[in-house]
């Protein structure tokens, strides 16, 4: 079935509500300020049922210029909207700027109802419908039916009805995102149920039991309860009203403009890129860098425009822009925004969100230009190409591409891949082609460029000041690539480097291609001769730090002792000792001797005995052992793997 909201518009005291009631048998003022007053304050809800089966739900929103912020609050999930005019009145200043706003958020279609026609002469009424139909020229409702009605008498009340089933049956199936989003707009609790948000469900398919996250907050709740109209549910779909029991969460932790939504659906910001227009009726213009109010979803917030090519953007004028906002809020590429003039708060303009996670951009930066450009109407294939370069240094995963690319999930892999084939990226982690998981992880071309000269000159350096080591470790060579906490990350460009012949490795350590350690007369001797005093130390060598100090006096015997360890003659068990490689073989055959011999785990002191070493030096070799996956230790002693 498919799931409408109908949302009123118009001057305060035009017979919204009344029209409402007329038409459902509710009254959606439930306020006592608001009976007392006899003017809407907060939105409210009713549902209209036609033949067939089908409901529309039906958001009366507030006229009051003082309340135009509970306005915005409904308009922005309204599939259809009722701009109310009352026949008495003609059009008046909210008439106006509702249009304006409705216009703004995109609303694709709906109908001009003159309500309170019994209090007007029939030729003042032809008055009234003629300064209508003016005001809607040029609008999405230039070519809507403009319907006199009266809730008192009833008159036009089932031509109404008639014209907003079909209205409802002409608009397209909702597609399913896989992923559900609820602005609210009200919170309250109820005495045994605690903490429950209303809102109209905006996309997806929002489930009773379902895990879910509270945004730009990001804590996550569960759904223990679901109610449409007032009527358990075990499900509510995109276009209907819903409200969600949330278990231990206190009512005053949560806000309207909050967002109830799919766990890793939404990215907080508080930094968009946008498309914006100022109305061509406005008296004022936006300067950049001027402070504004911020309407998306049911959110308020304030912000700074700054204009991306101007310095100011006049009435009826388009541009690019970014938005800095003083709170994090959580939108999605592509939805719409208000703006109001800080003061006095009067609508002006609004328009589209192009990246809903923006950086501060370079002034006079030419690339900037060109990235609004592919944003707004670039290929899914440039748009993702333009995320990762970008994110160049956080290495987002697809899922978070998606998110902020307002890419669907799983598509984003197949314009990853094409993007591979064509050279433009490179997968760094994933599960290969053909398959796309959440964590894969590519790289731009250009960033991966960035990566291999960095990697190239940290190692001619290297090998400048250590012409005797074989090369820089693993951990070294990560630590200056400085790609943040992410050592998978760091590893997948160094495998790929030395794929790509960018660099050379040999056992965990990396060198440029080619470079080999020469050894000098001088220092060959050297090298020679501490070889020699290993081999002869066996299973009893000296501890390390020592014997480098007794041998300070020679400038490079410490440069040719560590060329010993990266060429692997002297083997580091720890940070004591070394020992000769022949004996670090040996060590190997005695234990594996043991292991023949008594079929039976070898034991620390029994091996201790047979290398006729101390006990620390028999426990570092088995700890190496362990390390290097030649033994395993079992309570009994230690084991060949």
């Amino acid at each position: 079935m498919k799931h409408v909201i109908i949302g009123t518009a118009g001057h305060v005291d035009h017979g919204k509500t009344c029209l409402i009631k007329a038409l459902t048998g509710t009254d959606t003022d439930r306020l006592q300020e608001e009976k007392k007053r006899g003017i809407t304050i907060e939105l409210g809800v009713a549902c209209l049922d036609f033949p067939g089966g089908q409901r529309a739900g039906i958001v009366d929103v507030p006229g009051h210029e003082k309340f135009v912020k509970n306005m915005l609050a409904g308009a922005g999930g309204m599939d259809l909207a009722m701009l109310v005019v009352a026949a008495d009145e003609g059009v008046m200043p909210q008439t106006v700027e509702h249009l304006d706003i409705l216009s703004i958020l995109g609303i694709s279609g709906g109908v001009v109802v003159i309500t309170k026609t019994d209090l007007v002469e029939p030729d003042f009424l032809e008055l009234v419908i003629d300064d209508v139909a003016a005001l809607v020229k040029d609008t999405f409702l230039e070519n809507s039916p403009i319907l006199p009605v009266s809730a008192c008498t009833g008159e036009g009340l089932e031509q109404l009805k008639i014209t907003l089933q079909a209205l409802c049956d002409s608009l397209p199936e909702r597609r399913d995102s896989g992923v559900f989003r609820m602005p609210i707009d009200r919170i309250f609790s109820l005495k045994g149920y605690g903490t429950i948000v209303t809102g109209t469900l905006w996309e997806g398919c929002m489930k009773k039991d379902q895990e879910a996250v509270l945004y730009p907050e990001g804590e996550q709740v569960r759904i223990r309860t679901l109610q449409v109209h007032s009527r358990d549910r075990q499900e509510a779909f995109a276009g209907e009203r819903a409200a969600a029991n949330l278990p231990g969460r206190k009512k005053e932790s949560i806000s309207r403009g909050d967002i109830l939504a799919t766990p890793g659906s939404l990215c907080p910001t508080d930094m968009v890129d946008v498309k914006l227009t100022l109305l061509k009726h406005s008296e004022r213009t936006v300067k950049s860098g001027s402070r504004v109010h911020i309407y998306t979803g049911t959110k308020e917030v304030l912000g700074k425009v700054l204009l991306a090519d101007r310095t100011e953007l006049k009435a009826g004028e388009t541009c690019y822009a970014q938005l800095r906002l003083e709170e994090k809020t959580a939108v999605k590429k592509g939805d719409s925004f208000v703006i109001r003039f800080y003061s006095p708060a009067v609508t002006v303009g609004g328009g589209r969100i192009l990246d809903p996670c923006a950086r501060r951009h370079r002034k006079k930066d030419p690339q900037v230009m060109h990235g609004y450009e592919i944003r707004e109407k670039g290929t899914p294939e440039q748009q993702l190409e333009l995320a990762v370069f970008e994110q160049r240094g956080e290495f987002r995963t697809l899922e978070e591409l998606s998110v902020r690319c307002g890419l669907p999930f799983p598509e984003i892999g197949n314009y990853a891949e094409k993007l591979e084939k064509q050279g433009s990226m490179i997968c760094l982690k994933g599960p290969g082609h053909g398959q796309v998981c959440h964590e894969q992880i590519y790289i731009h071309k250009e960033e991966f460029e960035i990566y291999c000269k960095k990697a190239v000159e940290t190692l001619k350096v290297f090998h400048k000041e250590y012409p005797l080591k074989e090369g820089m470790g693993r951990e070294e060579l990560r630590n200056r690539l400085n790609t943040g906490s992410l050592p998978a990350v760091s590893d997948a460009l160094l495998r790929l480097m030395v794929r790509r012949n960018v660099i050379q490795e040999n056992s965990g350590y990396y060198c440029c291609p080619g470079f080999h350690v020469v050894m000098e007369e001088e220092t060959d001797g050297m090298a020679e001769e501490i070889a020699a005093f290993y081999r002869k130390s066996g299973f009893a060598p000296p501890i390390t730090e020592g014997y480098l100090k007794d041998h300070a006096g020679s400038k490079k015997f410490r440069s040719v002792y560590y060329s010993l360890i990266s060429r692997k003659i002297l083997i580091r068990l720890n940070e004591q000792y070394c020992i000769h490689s022949d004996y670090y073989r040996k060590g190997k055959e005695i234990f594996c001797h043991m292991t023949e011999s008594s079929r039976s785990p070898v034991m620390l002191g029994a091996y201790r005995d047979e290398l006729g070493s101390s006990r620390k030096i028999a426990v570092a070799l088995l700890e190496h052992y362990d390390k290097t996956g030649f033994t395993r230790k079992e309570e009994g002693g230690r084991v060949l793997r």
